[in-house]
């Protein structure tokens, strides 16, 4: 996976570019009306899709990697000859690398982003950037992987004194006690000045 969240792929003899910046994944959220880490999860899960979100995953990523408008829509309406399993694959693929960037170097937790249903608050994304001096085009042009970085610089520059965030496995635990519904504290801190 790249920073900038490109992959090269083959489709039917020819290596094409494909990249899903942050304004990428919010035009496939809105053609596909499925958030893109959920449409991920169903083509690893091979159910609840269409072939018309396989088709628009690679189309939207084509454009996103840099083949003109006119030339993705006309591969993209060649896809409906090729075999299925691969273009899903492709698919899978393309999404995982505008979604998870690089595993060398993890940076925040963009994930969090996403609702229950997989769809972005993209909302939060715009306001983050207004916040950081970004344009919305700037943001957009992003990856998911660049902007959680340059997020991330910001704040540590404007709050360096800032607790570090929970890891993953401190989330994890919270969210489990937080799951029990049991009124009392974590183990291991009673409420010792409970009434």
């Amino acid at each position: 996976m790249s920073r900038d969240g490109h992959v090269d792929l083959d489709l039917d003899g020819t290596t094409y570019r494909f990249r899903l910046a942050l304004g990428d994944l919010e035009a496939l959220q809105e053609v596909t009306g499925q958030g893109p880490a959920e449409l991920l999860h169903r083509f690893h899960a091979g159910r609840r899709y269409r072939f018309r979100d396989v088709r628009d995953t690679l189309r939207v990523g084509l454009i996103g990697g840099g083949t003109p408008v006119p030339r993705a829509h006309a591969v993209a309406r060649r896809l409906d000859g090729l075999p299925c399993i691969p273009l899903i694959a492709r698919a899978a693929l393309v999404l995982a690398a505008g979604l998870e960037g690089t595993e060398e170097e993890p940076v925040g937790r963009a994930g969090a982003a996403a609702g229950a249903d997989g769809r972005i608050a993209f909302a939060a994304f715009y306001a983050a950037a207004a916040a950081m001096g970004l344009g919305p085009a700037e943001m957009r042009a992003m990856s998911l992987w660049q902007f959680a970085a340059y997020l991330d610089g910001f704040n540590r520059a404007h709050d360096p004194a800032a607790a570090a965030p929970l890891t993953a496995a401190e989330e994890d635990a919270l969210w489990a006690w937080l799951q029990g519904g049991a009124p009392g504290a974590p183990e291991g801190h009673p409420e010792e000045d409970a009434p």
